[in-house]
């Protein structure tokens, strides 16, 4: 029995031993879970800064919080902008500028859209970074003892933990909303420093504090916006004694940092606003913190992604990590993670200094294809429709529409005009500006509702003096007609909603004008305007226009009235030449010249009737085709 149980521990201890984490492997070896830097077993520091050495900056990590008469103060809800800042609550900092930054500490104020807690102990800093609108935290070096100012000509680095959410302006935003990846650039993170005095906060405005008469930028560092915490470092030399420091955005900050906008039921809805917290500002000579920066650039859609290290001297067994997780034989400074058919994450590279391990990180974003947001208005309405197009996407670079009528636009904003009735389905593709590429299509965006066309029949017309009942109807109107309005001028009853009525015009010889408007049921509407010729028995009446298309209406010049008259109708052209001429006034003129079409114009005509007593017409007429 003993013996079968040493064969058993022989068998079993092996395995023991080699459940231990392996850090540089992609495998999860000890089998809880977690692989390579994300398992505890695998312990290794953003920065290696001797026990002795601490920051210039005073309460570097927000956790000494002034002592109210209620004890500490602590922020315990979201404070408005007329309000005093909480962030005078974190001892030795200063709402900087005029623009409110704020302070998070996990005993009160610690809302759940903010990457929260911080890194280091539970306060943290925040700040909005927009175009024309910045926030910024700072404090002097030198209020406190021992004062700690920068010398000029002498190098420091700042190294600090920086985090992003997109934010609204309450802070009240979910975490799935916080996503900060709507932020594609990098922001230009900066130190400004005031020289050979304590600075009295808030210096009165809200852009940049490097436009303040005083103040100026003496070190950046490019920072992708991420939810996860990493660790960047500004290194620098200032050229004068700096006793006040302010941190936040640079002047230059890329368009895509302002409030970004989704689709909502009635238009644009705000998301959220560039926002991002710092924590730990460990301020030094530069020789006191050893620091293994890591950059990233291009993008993953466009193909020319790129992670690339800075490790100090000395630095050995250099190895690149995906979130963690190794990424196999990638052992130089530079990881091309496009050529390695990598997609977004945090990339690590980890290495071996004086035996402990030193690594640094940077963020790439996903190449998620950009949602498109298009926005017309109005949907509906009669053809022909004027619709407006409107790319509401956020950090579209490009826009290209098709609007479902064989029309398509690459203009982000503008007018399209649906020409013909019908239903019609509306795509926009957009690129971003990390040369993403997303579509979306609004299935029945735009209804382009079919034409009224108004037209008035009159029975009989032209008439005499003796016959003035006239019928007046629509019934040769077309589309979807659900109502008719007649205007009659003067003549009772001067006006109808009948589609079809009877009325008796004055027994005076005249031309007395006819309008009819017609709706259809989607609310389109057309007019008409006619006239009802009234005349005298035994005249004759020429019209002023014709038109011998072959429609076979008004296609030819003939007298109004001939009861009761003959003549003879001449046609001469501008120049006076003689085109046509009858006998037959009741054929009239059929618009040719010796077989051919004359064309469109003004001609004259002169009528000689038979009987002597009646006088001679003379006019002119005009041909349309």
């Amino acid at each position: 029995m003993i013996r079968s149980l040493h064969i058993v521990l022989a068998c079993v201890m092996p395995h023991l031993l080699a459940a231990q984490e392996v850090c540089n492997n992609g495998v999860d070896d000890d089998a809880n879970g977690l692989i390579d830097l994300n398992d505890p077993g695998c312990p290794c520091s953003t920065a290696i800064i001797p026990e002795d050495v601490g920051s210039y900056i005073y309460n570097h990590s927000f956790e000494e919080q002034v002592i109210g008469p209620n004890g500490p103060c602590c922020p315990y809800g979201f404070v408005a902008v007329n309000t005093a800042p909480w962030l005078s609550c974190a001892d030795g900092w200063h709402q900087a500028t005029a623009a409110t930054s704020d302070y998070f500490h996990e005993c009160g104020y610690s809302p759940v859209g903010m990457p929260l807690p911080p890194p280091d102990g539970l306060g943290a800093l925040g700040f909005y970074a927009m175009t024309g609108y910045k926030e910024y935290v700072g404090t002097c070096l030198t209020a406190t003892s021992p004062p700690n100012p920068l010398i000029a000509g002498t190098t420091y680095t700042l190294s600090l933990w920086i985090a992003a959410a997109a934010a609204n302006g309450m802070h009240t935003q979910t975490q799935a909303d916080a996503d900060p990846s709507i932020f594609p650039e990098q922001l230009p993170l900066a130190i400004f420093g005031y020289a050979n005095a304590c600075m009295a906060f808030p210096v009165g405005t809200d852009d940049c504090i490097g436009t303040v008469p005083g103040w100026e930028e003496m070190g950046r560092v490019l920072v992708q916006p991420a939810w996860e915490w990493t660790r960047v470092s500004i290194t620098f030399t200032p050229t004068e004694n700096i006793h006040s420091v302010i941190i936040g955005s640079a002047c230059e900050i890329p368009a895509s940092f302002t409030s970004q906008y989704t689709s909502g039921e009635n238009g644009p809805v705000t998301v959220g606003s560039p926002y991002f917290l710092v924590d730990d500002l460990m301020l030094t000579e530069a020789q006191d913190q050893v620091l293994s920066p890591v950059v990233t650039s291009g993008s993953i859609c466009r193909e020319d992604a790129l992670a690339v290290a800075s490790p100090p001297p000395g630095a050995s067994g250099y190895q690149w990590y995906r979130d963690g997780v190794a990424v196999f034989g990638q052992t130089a400074i530079t990881l091309d993670i496009s050529q390695l058919d990598l997609d977004g994450g945090m990339y690590t590279l980890g290495s071996t200094y004086q035996d402990q391990c030193l690594m640094g990180s940077a963020a790439m974003l996903a190449a998620v294809p950009p949602a498109p947001m298009p926005f017309m208005e109005p949907s509906t309405g009669c053809a022909p429709l004027e619709v407006m197009f409107t790319d509401t996407s956020a950090n579209s670079l490009t826009s290209l529409w098709a609007f479902g009528d064989g029309g398509s636009s690459t203009e982000e904003t503008g007018i399209h005009t649906y020409m013909a009735p019908g239903t019609y389905d509306v795509t926009l593709t957009i690129t971003d500006v990390l040369g993403c590429t997303g579509d979306t299509t609004l299935v029945d965006a735009v209804v382009a509702e079919g034409v009224a066309q108004a037209e008035i029949n009159a029975t009989p017309n032209p008439t005499d003096v003796e016959n003035t009942s006239v019928t007046l109807s629509a019934a040769g109107s077309s589309g979807d007609i659900v109502s008719w309005w007649w205007d009659l001028g003067d003549v009772p009853p001067v006006n109808s909603t009948a589609a079809t009525l009877i009325v008796d015009f004055p027994a005076e010889p005249g031309n007395y004008p006819v309008l009819l408007a017609v709706r259809t049921e989607a609310g389109c509407v057309d007019t008409v305007r006619s006239e009802i010729v009234i005349t005298l028995n035994g005249e004759i009446e020429m019209p002023n226009i014709f038109s011998p298309n072959g429609d076979g209406h008004n296609d030819r010049f003939l007298p109004i009235d001939l009861e009761g008259v003959a003549g003879r109708m001449e046609i001469f052209n501008r120049w006076g030449q003689s085109l046509y001429s009858t006998s037959a006034l009741d054929q009239g003129w059929n618009g040719k010249a010796d077989g051919s079409d004359v064309p469109a114009g003004t001609y004259y005509y002169i009528v000689t009737p038979t009987r002597a007593e009646d006088a001679v017409l003379t006019g002119h007429v005009t041909l349309t085709r």
